[in-house]
């Protein structure tokens, strides 16, 4: 019996040092050091932000940090950071504050810092293009994908239990869009939906496209489709505005009576110039990522992001890692309650009408925000 406990531990042992079995979380169990952490983000993005420091104050309740100070509103995800890098991990956990990076703002060389990295042992990542970035190339750490519209889609995991590889993880609402389109069409009962987005295979997946064709297939509406390239840089900004703009005007002439306003690099600001068009031609605005697309002056939104909700799950994800459980364990799945919001001057404006006992069902109506 002792020389068969021998052996297996051996064979054990020989498959640790070829690489044949991961080891990042199996360490966490006997390594008495904080896990090390770091972040990589798609680009700059308030709903990365925002995400990050629900992580944190998730992480905050349920003791695993103390002291992170920054304010839960905050829009640059390297402000939360550097507060969380801040905070006493308790020698559970250590932020490292180097450790941060934009895609979009960083070349290729600083990017790749990230991936491999001896200072790390776990690696946040906010978007879905840093999911698809990180998920072919890093081996050596562990790694926890957010705020991606579609994992599965995107390649970054297998399905909602299953992984393409051992140190990966990845938060999944499974329907969340579809959802989102099909409240719009229960309400308002359009017939063509439609959509502006990059063609590329990334903004497919987060603008909600293929979960947009469900919505489409199941109801009976069609979709109207342009394609617009994302500005790669500010100086960029002008050229994709003006893009963007004249799409949706494009749009307005096929005669759709629905716009879906995809997540992209739009500010919201600029929302109330680029429906210039397509509020006068009486077109149904659905915003994809709800209440602040709303309040600058989408009619209808059905938000299906809560930082705090989904702080407090992630956190507990991230605690059970600590507590020793391996990655490719962790449960991927989770549905934020939905809230429905809507922009009650912009549907005046744009001709729409609805009963009383529809606006009674809002979550919660904006006013006077253009």
């Amino acid at each position: 019996m002792l020389k068969m406990k021998r052996n297996a531990l051996l064979i054990a042992a020989a498959l640790i040092l070829t690489g044949a079995i991961h080891t990042a979380s199996a360490s966490v169990r006997g390594n008495p050091n904080p896990v090390r952490v770091g972040y990589i983000e798609s680009e700059s993005f308030r709903p990365f932000a925002r995400g990050l420091a629900g992580i944190a104050l998730g992480l905050e309740e349920r003791g695993i940090i103390s002291g992170f100070a920054a304010d839960p509103q905050e829009e640059a995800a390297d402000a939360v950071w550097k507060s969380m890098a801040a905070s006493d991990g308790g020698g559970r956990i250590r932020f490292a504050e180097d450790m941060f990076f934009t895609m979009k703002t960083m070349g290729e060389e600083e990017i790749a810092r990230c991936i491999n990295s001896d200072e790390i042992d776990l690696l946040i990542v906010m978007g879905t293009v840093a999911g698809v970035y990180v998920s072919e190339r890093e081996t050596k750490n562990d790694f926890m994908v957010f705020a991606a519209a579609n994992p599965i889609l995107s390649g970054i995991v297998k399905s909602e239990t299953e992984r393409f590889s051992i140190n990966s993880y990845a938060y999944i609402d499974p329907s969340r869009y579809r959802r989102q389109v099909d409240v719009a069409y229960n309400i308002f009962g359009f017939s063509r939906l439609g959509v502006v987005y990059e063609n590329t295979p990334e903004a497919y997946a987060y603008s909600g496209i293929e979960q947009v064709e469900l919505s489409a297939g199941s109801n009976g509406f069609a979709v109207v489709r342009r394609h617009v390239d994302e500005a790669r840089d500010d100086a960029d900004m002008d050229r994709y505005y003006r893009d963007l703009k004249a799409a949706y005007t494009h749009l307005a002439g096929e005669g759709i009576d629905a716009l879906y306003i995809t997540t992209a690099t739009t500010e919201d600001h600029m929302l109330p110039w680029l429906l210039e068009d397509i509020v006068p031609a009486g077109i149904l605005t659905i915003a994809q990522l709800g209440e602040e697309q709303i309040r600058h002056g989408a009619v209808f939104g059905v938000t299906l992001d809560d930082p705090d909700d989904q702080g407090r799950f992630i956190a507990h994800v991230m605690e059970q890692y600590l507590d020793g459980t391996a990655i490719s364990q962790l449960r991927q799945v989770y549905e934020i309650v939905p809230k429905i919001y809507m922009n009650y001057d912009a549907a005046i404006r744009s001709g729409i009408r609805l009963p009383f006992k529809t606006l009674i069902s809002m979550d919660e109506i904006f006013r006077d925000e253009w």
